[in-house]
């Protein structure tokens, strides 16, 4: 499960949720509520934060945060996989490869973040399979293709990918990752995943 640094799921839940539910689209507001997050510490700090990074009071959005906070309970249960949440006793699908990765973490990502998060994903999946086949050089050993592929293996190894890419000797691709939340990505991955 995430580490203590990462931000609670109360407030990353309220984002995915209003996000499904059509009240995020825009990638100032998804910013702003990424930002929100890491500086909350409780609901009300969450709601002020949000607003002082440019969530009006007056909008469907900031009523919808304030009634998800009220009732987090409530909301988890009417929509769990919008979430990522599973249902007790369901066992978690193989992360390597899915689909649905993708779709738990769009909303927290900026249209250019989605397309970083897109191609780091993919080629670490394609890294992870015994061979793979790279346009360059043909086919290839993949560089992660090593057991055990358990998700909780395949997550650390993902979460270290990740971390290279916002540390990477290249200036390029540092800047290209500098604002990439993956903090936040890993959370929602391994609380999917695990």
């Amino acid at each position: 499960m995430p580490t203590q640094a990462t931000p609670d799921y109360l407030f990353i839940d309220a984002i995915l949720l209003a996000y499904r539910l059509g009240h995020v689209r825009q990638d100032p507001v998804k910013t702003a509520l990424l930002a929100a997050t890491r500086a909350a510490s409780d609901a009300i700090t969450f709601l002020t934060a949000a607003e002082n990074f440019g969530i009006s009071r007056r909008s469907e959005l900031h009523r919808f945060l304030g009634e998800y906070l009220a009732a987090p309970a409530h909301f988890r249960a009417l929509y769990p996989g919008a979430l990522g949440v599973r249902r007790e006793g369901q066992p978690a699908a193989a992360l390597l490869g899915n689909q649905r990765a993708l779709f738990l973490v769009e909303p927290v990502l900026t249209a250019k973040q989605q397309q970083l998060f897109y191609d780091a994903f993919w080629w670490f999946v394609h890294n992870y399979e015994p061979s793979f086949f790279d346009p360059k050089r043909g086919h290839c050993i993949g560089a992660y293709a090593t057991e055990p592929r358990d998700n909780a293996s395949v997550l650390a190894n993902f979460n270290n990918y990740l971390s290279r890419l916002t540390d990477h000797s290249s200036q390029r691709t540092r800047e290209r990752y500098e604002s990439f939340p993956a903090d936040i990505v890993m959370a929602i991955l391994e609380r999917a995943f695990l």
